[in-house]
C-alpha cells in the first residue's frame, strides 16, 4: 500500500511506494524537494551538516581569517603574491580586476558626392532627316514661339507648327534644344522600361491568375478557444484552473533543448511567461487556464500535437505513450519533470482557421 501524505509547500496529496519511504522527491505540482515520511504522518529528521575537515579551500579562508584578527586595526593587510600561495592557480578570479579602456571613436567618412552624366547629343542623325514630334503639341507651340521672336528680331516671318513637322532637322531654327529634348525623351522611356523589367525580375513572373510565383499567401490565424475540467471525488465538474496547453507543431524547427520549468501548471507566471515564448518560437504556442478554467490562443492553421496538463488530477505511475516520450524528448532536456504525476491527454488536433474549440474533462 503506497504512502499518503501532502507537501509542505502546497499541500498537494501525493502517494508514493513505501519503497521511497524517508528518502527526498519533489513534488509533481510544485517542484519542491520534499522528504517521504517513514509511515503515516513521521518524517525522519534530516542529519546535521558534517564539517570537512580535509577541504582546503575551507582551510584557506580560516587561515585569511585569523590574519585579519591577528593584524592591527591600523595597519594594512597585505597582498599575498601569486608565487607565495600554493593553492592560487592564477586564475581570473584571483587576479585584480582592471578598469577597461576608453573606447576610441572611429571617424565615419563622408559619403561620396554623386556624379551626374549628361548623356551626348545623338550624332547618328543626319542631315536633311526630318523629325516626327507626333502628339507633343506644347513643344510645337513652343517651337513655333521661338521662331516668331526669331523672325521678330531678323524681319522674317515666322514658322508655323505644321511646318515644323516636316522642316529638316538642319533647316530649323533653335535645332540644338529640339535634339537635347528628343534624346533626353528617350533616354528616361529606357530608363524606365528598364526598371520595369529589373522589378519584375526580383519579384517574378506573373501567372495566368495574377498570383506572383516567388511568393506564398501567409497561412490563416485563428483563434483556438476551449474549456477543461476535473472530475471531483464526490462526481461532480469542477474548472481546472491554472491546467497547462501546449501545441507542437508538426515539424520540429532547430535542435534547441527547452527547460521543463515554465511548462508545468504549478510554476510561477514569470517562468511560464518565457515557456510561451519560448515555444512560440519554434511554431508553437502554450497556454494557462483562466478561473473558470477556459483559456484562447491565437495560433496559425495546421496540424498541430496538443498536450494538456492538469493541475489537479493526480496519476498514478504507469507507462507513457511512445509517441509522447519520443517527442518531449525532441523538445526538452528533461523529458519526465515536463509531465510529473499529474494526468495529461495528448492527441493530435488540426486547426481549421474559422474559430476551432476544443475542450476537455479528466
Amino acid at each position: 500500500m503506497p504512502i499518503k501524505f501532502r507537501c509542505n509547500y502546497c499541500h498537494q496529496f501525493l502517494g508514493i511506494s513505501r519503497a521511497q519511504a524517508g528518502g527526498l522527491v519533489d513534488c509533481p505540482t510544485c517542484g519542491q524537494s520534499i522528504r517521504v515520511p517513514v509511515a503515516e504522518g513521521t518524517v525522519a529528521p534530516v542529519e546535521a551538516p558534517v564539517l570537512d575537515q580535509e577541504d582546503a579551500h575551507l582551510a584557506r579562508a580560516l587561515d585569511e581569517l585569523a590574519r585579519l584578527v591577528d593584524l592591527p586595526a591600523e595597519q594594512d593587510v597585505p597582498v599575498r603574491s601569486a608565487s607565495a600561495d600554493p593553492l592560487d592557480d592564477g586564475s581570473a578570479e584571483h587576479q585584480i580586476p582592471q578598469p577597461l579602456p576608453e573606447p576610441i571613436p572611429i571617424e565615419v567618412p563622408l559619403p561620396p558626392t554623386p556624379v551626374v552624366i549628361v548623356p551626348p547629343v545623338n550624332a547618328s542623325l543626319s542631315p536633311g532627316s526630318a523629325v516626327d514630334v507626333g502628339s507633343e503639341r506644347g513643344l510645337l507651340e513652343e517651337l513655333a514661339v521661338l521662331s516668331a521672336q526669331a523672325g521678330a528680331s531678323t524681319g522674317q516671318p515666322g514658322l508655323s507648327s505644321d511646318e515644323h513637322r516636316t522642316l529638316p532637322l538642319t533647316s530649323r531654327p533653335n535645332a540644338a534644344p529640339l535634339r537635347s529634348v528628343v534624346i533626353c525623351a528617350a533616354l528616361f522611356v529606357a530608363g524606365m522600361l528598364t526598371e520595369r523589367f529589373v522589378r519584375i525580375l526580383e519579384v517574378g513572373w506573373p501567372t495566368s491568375q495574377g498570383v506572383v510565383t516567388s511568393q506564398t499567401d501567409p497561412l490563416p490565424v485563428s483563434e483556438l478557444t476551449g474549456r477543461i475540467l476535473y472530475k471531483t471525488p464526490e462526481g461532480g465538474s469542477q474548472p481546472d484552473r491554472g491546467a497547462r496547453l501546449i501545441l507542437f507543431p508538426a515539424e520540429r524547427v532547430g535542435t534547441v533543448k527547452l527547460s521543463s520549468v515554465g511548462f508545468r501548471p504549478a510554476d510561477s507566471p514569470a517562468d511560464q511567461g518565457v515557456a510561451d515564448a519560448a515555444i512560440k518560437a519554434l511554431g508553437g504556442t502554450a497556454a494557462t487556464t483562466d478561473e473558470r478554467g477556459e483559456f484562447r490562443v491565437e495560433v496559425e492553421a495546421g496540424t498541430y500535437q496538443l498536450l494538456i496538463l492538469s493541475h489537479f488530477q493526480p496519476r498514478s505511475e504507469g507507462e507513457v505513450d511512445p509517441a509522447l516520450e519520443k517527442l518531449l524528448q525532441e523538445y526538452f532536456d528533461r523529458p519526465a519533470e515536463v509531465l510529473g504525476r499529474v494526468q495529461f491527454q495528448f492527441s493530435p488536433i488540426r486547426i481549421k482557421g474559422i474559430g476551432d474549440q476544443w475542450d476537455h474533462s479528466f
